[in-house]
């Protein structure tokens, strides 16, 4: 009885402990994409490890294609690719003679994964006759993998109607090849994950009735699925769990997620407990705030004075002209450090 009591005490306390008004607002917001309607969907972050302020962020136009921006939120350069819904890269692999950083991308058009290659300089290009088909009829959802201790690298990819992540491990490089490794059910739909390479976890969202976030080993062997959090009133996501991002800290690592229904941002500690620290939201200043969001990326380190701890980058799906009229999709940029700092102190 002791022990219920203690465990009763301990819960209610964390969860009292939850901060659930947390603010933050956008600093920069990207340029909206060429496309109208449902569009900008996921970003990912490019560290540019010798001049970081002129690091990049990738943007998915899911109707048309990739942009890349700079910290500020400039178009630097598009790539009319397809229909290419979820993006993910690591670095450090040698492809072509060069060092290089490589995206992949779902390409829901012809369902395979298409590349891009980034030189140590951010130079971007496509990687041309270098994609993986894959056996799907509707890829979704992507993250990536990079075993910390045998650089093999792994390629999740969502399948919209068999309910399924399907893991594949990269072969080669020049010319790209894949080999399907391991199949993992999902109860509904699932398309934001994002892996902790450390850690070799896998996290991933489900959307509709069964909506929560999910987490697995990222290791080909596979493992048992975990619950990280539930859909109101088990938990604490409002609608559909979406985009997910890791923050690698010094001492520990966060799981961001974006509550779509709610538009906000759920903040979870990782590791064997994932303790459910509160939320925040991105409201408006003299950029709008964001709303119903889909892709989250972050990074933390040193990026510019607007960035000094790193940054958060938020899809926002309606998105408003300096009047307050809407107009295409794009994507915001806030500090990770007003973004996370109450949860860490």
């Amino acid at each position: 009885m002791k022990n219920i009591i203690f465990f009763l005490f301990f819960v209610s306390l964390t969860l009292s402990a939850a901060i659930e008004d947390h603010k933050i607002y956008p600093i920069y917001e990207t340029e909206a994409v060429k496309t109208s309607g449902d569009a900008a969907d996921d970003p990912a972050f490019w560290l540019n490890k010798t001049n970081p302020e002129k690091s990049i962020v990738f943007g998915t136009d899911k109707k048309s294609g990739i942009y890349t921006y700079d910290l500020s939120g400039k178009t630097l350069d598009y790539f009319p690719m397809g229909r290419i819904n979820n993006i993910d890269l690591r670095s450090d692999y040698i492809i072509q003679d060069r060092t290089v950083s490589l995206l992949a991308g779902t390409n829901r058009d012809l369902n395979r994964v298409d590349f891009l290659l980034i030189g140590s300089k951010g130079t971007v290009v496509e990687y041309f006759d270098n994609s993986f088909q894959t056996e799907l009829t509707s890829v979704y959802g992507l993250c990536m993998f990079k075993d910390t201790e045998t650089s093999k690298t792994f390629i999740f990819v969502t399948d919209e109607l068999s309910l399924a992540i399907y893991q594949y491990e990269i072969q080669s490089y020049a010319p790209m090849s894949a080999k399907l490794v391991r199949t993992i059910p999902t109860q509904s739909v699932s398309e934001g994950c994002v892996v902790d390479d450390d850690l070799k976890i896998l996290y991933f969202s489900q959307e509709d009735e069964k909506s929560g976030i999910f987490k697995t080993t990222a290791m080909p062997e596979g493992g048992n699925i975990e619950t990280v959090d539930l859909i109101k009133p088990s938990g604490n996501i409002t609608g559909d769990s979406e985009g997910l991002a890791l923050v690698k800290l010094p001492d520990q690592t966060l799981l961001i997620s974006s509550s779509q229904d709610s538009n906000e941002y759920l903040i979870y500690t990782t590791g064997m407990e994932n303790q459910y620290l509160g939320k925040f939201t991105i409201a408006t200043s003299t950029i709008d705030g964001t709303s119903e969001t889909d892709g989250i990326e972050a990074f933390y380190g040193p990026l510019s004075p607007q960035f000094p701890l790193g940054i958060f980058i938020a899809q926002d799906d309606v998105n408003l002209d300096q009047y307050g009229e809407p107009i295409n999709q794009n994507f915001k940029f806030s500090s990770l450090k007003d973004a996370i700092d109450p949860f860490i102190k």
